[in-house]
């Protein structure tokens, strides 16, 4: 892998801080990087399809950092392009990206951005790299508390029972979902889900995880809120200024 630091600030702030050589290796390899992509988006396209390992492939060699810095950069300069996704651009300017002009005033961020494949597969290539990376991201009560209402509108939605036996009604947990759980994130998820007869279990001959419930099981309920923590509950409690004395009291004392 390519272990140069990513490094973000413009030539000018490189000069005042003596960082030049940090810098043009960086830019350098921000290029390499450019390339890296452009060539993985020709060697993967077929059939009209681009190929789900293509992102993996430039972000082993160049990391996160990297690959998402040079897309964000090449987003941002194709802002006026209606091909990319426009979540694709607003996850963009999450990506801090300086102005970075040359002494005759040319900005140097164009020389890394991605120009070679049709802007409609640098998008997809965009939303696989996302997708690797939130994939090693922890999940947030955000992230749990969708997923579980996600199952429940499946689970709600069958007008008959689905599982293979016909006792059941079931629906599949994300695989993205249960490639970012931890054993505890799994028992928030089955917490979130109000019905008594739930269950998570594999099915013979079929990928996944699925939540199944009893086909008499009442299916109009909601979710489950969340018990606040008891912790936060007793910080917050001593947090809280005690009420001063009565002014009856300090008459009293006196």
């Amino acid at each position: 892998m390519n272990t140069i630091p990513v490094y973000k600030y413009p030539a000018a702030y490189t000069r005042e801080n003596n960082e030049l050589e940090q810098y043009r290796a960086s830019h350098k390899a921000n290029i390499a990087c450019r390339d890296a992509i452009d060539d993985a988006i020709r060697d993967n396209y077929r059939n009209n399809c681009l190929g789900s390992d293509t992102a993996k492939q430039v972000i082993a060699e160049f990391g996160f950092d990297r690959t998402l810095y040079v897309l964000a950069n090449t987003v941002r300069e194709k802002d006026w392009d209606g091909r990319i996704d426009r979540k694709n651009k607003d996850w963009a300017r999450t990506i801090p990206v300086f102005d970075d002009e040359n002494g005759f005033g040319d900005n140097r961020n164009l020389e890394f951005i991605v120009d070679r494949a049709h802007p409609g597969l640098v998008d997809l290539f965009i939303n696989q790299a996302r997708r690797e990376y939130l994939l090693t991201q922890p999940l947030t009560k955000e992230d749990i508390q969708s997923e579980a209402a996600r199952l429940l509108r499946r689970l709600q939605s069958e007008r008959e029972p689905n599982s293979p036996s016909g006792t059941h009604f079931m629906a599949q947990i994300s695989p993205d979902f249960l490639i970012r759980a931890s054993t505890k994130d799994q028992d928030r998820l089955f917490a979130l889900l109000p019905f008594k007869s739930l269950s998570f279990s594999a099915l013979k001959d079929r990928k996944g995880i699925f939540a199944f419930i009893q086909k008499d099981e009442n299916r109009d309920q909601p979710l489950r809120q969340r018990k606040p923590s008891v912790r936060k509950k007793l910080q917050k409690t001593q947090a809280e200024p005690k009420s001063p004395a009565s002014s009856k009291g300090k008459e009293m004392e006196l």
